[in-house]
């Protein structure tokens, strides 16, 4: 069968169309990789650079602020990724106790949503500090 002109550039669009079906299905090379070195028991850290990044509606960038943390436990879902999270405790400018939580999600599609809150002492209601989405490896990256 022979395909020419029209035809042939509808058959190509619905090739191309079907493979990137397929394709959004499979998560990103660096959620593999993440995901692999994790679950080979990889000692495996993130280190951010949250200038780099951008806030949750993308307006602006992130506090030139950077970090690192190891991760020592993840949980995987298909839904919303590999999380994990920090917690520790610290003395804010104030001169206050506070526990600070650091959530971190890397989506299926390979960028990294990082959600910081605080916990003052004597407190009973998280304060949000805010939420930053991450490209890889701009604003986030992983190593092991």
């Amino acid at each position: 069968m022979r395909f020419s002109g029209r035809r042939l550039s509808i058959v190509l669009y619905l090739v191309s169309a079907v493979s990137t079906i397929v394709r959004a299905d499979e998560p990103s090379p660096k959620f593999a990789e993440v995901l692999g070195a994790l679950q080979a028991g990889k000692n495996v850290r993130v280190l951010l650079d949250l200038n780099r990044c951008a806030t949750i509606d993308g307006s602006k960038p992130g506090p030139a602020v950077q970090g690192g943390v190891a991760i020592d436990a993840f949980r995987v879902t298909a839904q919303n990724g590999i999380s994990f999270s920090d917690a520790h405790q610290t003395v804010d400018s104030s001169g206050h106790a506070v526990t600070e939580y650091i959530r971190h999600n890397l989506s299926r599609e390979g960028k990294l949503t990082v959600r910081a809150s605080k916990l003052t002492a004597g407190a009973t209601e998280l304060v949000n500090q805010g939420e930053f989405v991450c490209e890889l490896p701009d604003g986030a990256k992983f190593v092991w």
